[in-house]
């Protein structure tokens, strides 16, 4: 029997790119972020890799109650 894990929301900041597919820096400081629900955060790093095509910098759990705010 397959146990089915709950999705949970997750906020993963990555690297961005340029046009010639190097890491482009931020002047800020500040890394965009792309928010998804997974399994796990490991779940969560690997999606947010494949959806952005960048590294992923770090992967914050976001509890439901912020989402909804």
């Amino acid at each position: 029997m397959m146990q089915v894990t709950p999705a949970r929301s997750y906020r993963c900041a990555y690297h961005p790119r340029d046009a010639y597919g190097n890491p482009q820096l931020s002047e800020s400081g500040v890394l965009p972020v792309v928010q998804l629900k997974a399994a796990s955060a490991e779940h969560a790093l690997r999606a947010a890799a494949a959806i952005t095509g960048c590294a992923i910098e770090s992967v914050e759990r976001v509890e439901d109650a912020e989402v909804l705010a």
